[in-house]
């Protein structure tokens, strides 16, 4: 069984979570991968664990990315 993670190991896990979420977001383009992708980053910015710059960077991009999230602007690409 696995020990219990510490606040420090879940924002690491929710960052690489993060990363493969946008990773597969940039092959295919879906906005349920986007939206995925803008929850966890709303995750990340309101983590009071996660480094300053972590937090500051996922709160300025989480707006993009639910953007990104409707199905007429994944379709227009609005992520470039």
């Amino acid at each position: 069984m696995r020990p219990p993670q510490t606040e420090e190991t879940r924002v690491e896990t929710v960052t690489a979570a993060l990363i493969y979420l946008m990773t597969h977001y940039a092959r295919t383009g879906c906005p349920r991968l986007a939206l995925c992708v803008s929850r966890h980053m709303q995750c990340l910015a309101s983590h009071p664990d996660a480094p300053v710059v972590l937090r500051d960077i996922c709160a300025s991009l989480h707006g993009a990315w639910s953007h990104a999230a409707t199905p007429a602007a994944s379709e227009k690409g609005a992520l470039h």
